[in-house]
């Protein structure tokens, strides 16, 4: 008797063990910002982030009834949530687009600024990136939240700054933020430097090349300064982070689809080095986001991105081990036509996710437009995809 029992309670105890090692669930989807929203048809471009309160903080383009990109009447929202994201708040406003003015503001960078305890939201405005030019530029502004994302200060025009940085005395074309997520370094000498990337036009050709230059602030974001050089001639939204050595790290949009490229600066975000493909990680040329994961010992790197080299769809999470140089594991977050995203590590070590789920693209089945989801998962079922989908 005494061995039955034994042997059930092995049987039991392996049962056990297999129900804990499968019962990993998949993210469970928060909605967020949806399509017929508070009078609003579309939404787009989300940036997310955590306050120094723990709350976090998600920014999106609120676009009316017309689904375009700048010069389109635009207003920059955000909500907060203080439980994890399993409820979001009411919207606030970050920048309110103007109907009889004419003047709409997008494509925003939110980072936050543990030094001060403020949020910036860095963001483009007044005119498109390609109907802009010296008599109309398409602008950059900041807002600047102290109470955690609740509200948000004056619009604040540095374009003098970040267009004297880019191009000095040269032709202003126009540039524009690349949106999502900044970084705030925290090693070396350059500790605190709030940091994102703009896309800059190279020339007065409708569609023709950018240059990805990292624009930075010592000062919480008030006075701003451009890097000496670009970190890809040819490229389009941008993210840096920064990496376990110090060293920033630039994953820049190829604008020709195929694998993402990638540049290093080794003094703070001054001078880039010239770009590489990765072809470990493919890109159908979409904008995507890229965070450092630093919990309890583990220093990696997670890029969200569609996982193709041609069509956007299956925004998917993937996982470096080193610094960028190879992206192993990975997990779908969205199954379908998926756009741009933004992640978030929590202070817990889970992470948080937001994602463009459907297109705009008449040449794909269905309606245009987005809605905006949030999902959370564990680093965990993260990594469990490594054999799972590889």
């Amino acid at each position: 008797m005494k061995k039955l029992t034994s042997s059930i309670v092995i049987a039991l105890l392996t049962l056990s063990s297999c129900v804990n090692k499968n019962a990993m669930q998949d993210p469970v989807r928060i909605p967020l910002y949806e399509m017929e929203e508070a009078g609003s048809k579309y939404y787009r471009i989300p940036a997310l982030t955590q306050a120094a309160d723990g709350a976090l903080v998600a920014i999106a383009d609120k676009r009316g009834d017309a689904l375009g990109d700048l010069p389109n009447i635009i207003s920059i929202v955000s909500k907060r949530s203080t439980d994890g994201g399993k409820t979001w708040s009411d919207m606030s406003i970050v920048a309110q687009g103007d109907t009889v003015a004419k003047c709409g503001y997008g494509d925003a960078v939110v980072i936050a600024d543990e030094k001060r305890g403020n949020l910036v939201a860095v963001y483009s405005g007044n005119n498109g990136l390609w109907q802009s030019n010296e008599e109309s530029l398409i602008r950059t502004y900041t807002s600047i939240s102290t109470d955690n994302g609740k509200t948000w200060g004056a619009v604040t025009d540095i374009t003098d700054q970040v267009y004297g940085g880019v191009y000095g005395e040269g032709t202003r074309y126009g540039l524009f933020t690349g949106s999502g997520s900044g970084v705030q370094l925290k090693h070396g000498k350059h500790a605190g430097r709030i940091m994102l990337v703009v896309a800059a036009r190279n020339d007065a050709t409708w569609g023709g090349t950018m240059s990805n230059y990292a624009i930075y602030s010592d000062d919480g974001g008030i006075t701003w300064y451009a890097s000496k050089n670009p970190g890809c001639t040819d490229g389009d939204e941008s993210k840096v982070v920064e990496l376990s050595n110090g060293d920033v790290l630039m994953s820049i949009r190829n604008r020709h689809k195929g694998d993402r490229l990638f540049s290093i600066s080794t003094d703070g975000g001054e001078t880039w080095s010239e770009p590489k493909y990765n072809a470990t990680l493919p890109a159908p040329a979409c904008n995507g986001d890229i965070v450092a994961y630093t919990h309890n010992g583990k220093n990696l790197l997670l890029h969200s991105l569609p996982a193709s080299r041609t069509t956007r769809e299956n925004v998917t999470v993937y996982v470096s081990e080193d610094n960028g140089e190879t992206w192993t594991a990975k997990r779908c977050i969205y199954k379908g036509y998926s756009a741009y995203s933004s992640l978030q590590v929590l202070d817990d070590g889970t992470i948080g996710i937001i994602v463009e789920e459907g297109k705009w693209d008449g040449g794909l089945p269905g309606e245009d437009g987005f809605n905006l989801g949030y999902y959370h998962f564990t680093l965990d079922w993260l990594m469990a995809g490594d054999k799972q989908e590889q």
